[in-house]
């Protein structure tokens, strides 16, 4: 499905369409948090959510931190995703202050091992950030449509099935 057109989401009343070639690290990563709000929340009192990332000497992601707000200007950690370990922590998902979400640490490694797949946020900056406000059933389904094709483009075994958040096999046969 390379090279199919999505839409890939709505900011100020404005649709943008991305292929599936020109996804940013940055969107693929929107996609994920947004496709797991419920289960990264927990509450209905965050209002936000942010992805923090710093790109390394060899141009990809060292690692990666989300953040929750429920009052503006105060961020708490709900996860962390490292490419290498070392004595201050381990490589791969780690969760804060919530249950593990295996959905979105299943989507988070399968970005994170095949970010070559996607365009940088942008190579002027060794800093990321990415911020995500609740989505809205658009949202939804533009996320779950640029997740899908992104997966199956990296050629995961498992595939994001539906909006209302659930992980499955897919075959690739």
């Amino acid at each position: 499905m390379a090279g199919s057109n999505a839409t890939a989401g709505t900011r100020e009343g404005v649709v943008v369409k991305h292929t599936s070639e020109n996804t940013t690290i940055d969107r693929i990563l929107e996609c994920a948090v947004a496709l797991n709000w419920n289960a990264l929340t927990q509450t209905d009192e965050v209002t936000a959510l942010q992805v923090e990332y710093r790109v390394g000497p060899s141009h990809s992601l060292e690692y990666l931190k989300l953040w929750s707000s429920t009052t503006r200007g105060i961020w708490n950690l709900v996860c962390e995703y490292w490419m290498q370990s070392s004595s201050t922590h381990e490589s791969g998902t780690t969760f804060t202050r919530i249950k593990p979400s295996s959905d979105f640490s299943w989507m988070l490694d399968a970005i994170m091992q095949h970010q070559r797949a996607f365009l940088p946020g942008s190579s002027d900056f060794m800093d990321g950030l990415v911020q995500i406000n609740a989505p809205t059933n658009l949202d939804l389904v533009s996320a779950q449509t640029d997740m899908t094709e992104a997966l199956d483009r990296i050629g995961s075994h498992r595939r994001y099935d539906d909006v209302g958040g659930r992980a499955g096999s897919s075959s690739n046969d």
